[in-house]
């Protein structure tokens, strides 16, 4: 299934797409089912098992689930009904705002470095003892699939789309072959990222504390990473069972039409059960969390410094197969 969060007249929906164009809210939907089923109290019971909360909703797990199931079967041929109050229950998507499925994740962890041919070139310890290396984003990051990116005189920010793993069941301690159990589905997730202020100015080099002459170079992925907007998301939450090829799935960057990026998650150093299994080692894990893949590999003649968002403009395109695409334009600000 392919769940997103809309809003229409100011307020907040799941959808479940039904066609092409058009989403169903699964809370009015639901509740037109179980009064059709002779229930007597149908949108109290709609409104917690189907409710109009994208993270309420994947914290309701597997009943959650069945109910959506059970909405897009009982739906399916009625493009007319209305739900048990006369308000609607499918839309158009020219009609609403599409945001990001969860538009603050209590949550978002992404591995750097997480590609075949980066990590290749690695020198430090991760080789002697592979781990992935990671950072942690800002909910305040996030925008919808077609929200522009707000890039403030920052030199060079550049592209990196990615696959967004969406944690289903809060956990700790993971084992690597139970993490299936904890995955709710995928979206995409463009890890924007300003390359040129972390390389020139996010940074310290400190003298040694044994005054031995020597210097460290330290660095930590805050706000090169972290400005909001710098996380565009969606369209759709598309649960895991419609992903069964997940680590090897195509994904593509471009940039006014252009690739600019393309890859594979088949490219990826540690897949998505060894990355979930290792962040709950150090963090509990929570429904909605987003644990990203990793981005892929620049499409030929394109590399860091000349992928430079803000000079160039337009719309970044970020597409993964069986998801959708992102359309992001973008606005210096």
């Amino acid at each position: 299934m392919k769940l997103g969060t809309f809003v229409f007249q100011n307020l907040e929906h799941v959808g479940l797409l039904v066609e092409k164009e058009t989403v169903a809210d699964v809370t009015a939907g639901y509740a037109a089912y179980l009064h059709d089923s002779g229930s007597g109290n149908a949108y109290e019971l709609a409104k917690v098992l189907a409710p109009r909360s994208m993270l309420k909703l994947i914290e309701g797990g597997r009943t959650s689930l069945a109910a959506i199931k059970e909405t897009g079967l009982f739906l399916k041929g009625k493009p007319d009904l209305k739900g048990i109050r006369g308000e609607k229950i499918f839309y158009s998507l020219d009609e609403v705002n599409l945001r990001a499925p969860i538009p603050r994740p209590p949550k978002i962890l992404a591995p750097a470095l997480n590609h075949k041919q980066v990590w290749e070139r690695i020198i430090g310890p991760t080789k002697t003892n592979p781990h992935p290396v990671y950072f942690i984003k800002l909910s305040t990051c996030v925008t919808g699939p077609y929200d522009p990116i707000e890039i403030p005189d920052i030199g060079v920010v550049g592209s990196e789309v990615e696959i967004g793993l969406v944690v289903g069941r809060r956990g700790k301690n993971i084992p690597i072959e139970n993490a299936e159990e904890y995955i709710f589905g995928y979206t995409i997730h463009n890890d924007i990222t300003a390359h040129e202020l972390r390389d020139k100015e996010e940074w310290v080099s400190i003298k040694s504390a044994a005054n031995d002459g020597k210097e460290m170079r330290i660095t930590y992925a805050g706000r090169y990473k972290c400005f909001d907007t710098f996380a565009p998301m969606g369209p759709w939450l598309v649960t895991k069972d419609e992903m069964p090829s997940i680590q090897n799935c195509p994904m593509e960057a471009r940039l006014n039409g252009k690739p600019i990026q393309k890859g594979t998650t088949a490219d990826m150093v540690f897949n998505f059960s060894e990355i979930l299994s290792y962040f709950s080692k150090a963090h509990t894990l929570e429904p909605g969390d987003i644990l990203s893949s990793g981005t892929c590999t620049f499409a030929p003649g394109w590399n860091l410094k000349n992928v430079d968002l803000r000079k160039i403009g337009g719309v970044l395109e970020s597409e993964v197969d069986g998801i959708g695409t992102l359309r992001n334009p973008i606005k210096p600000i």
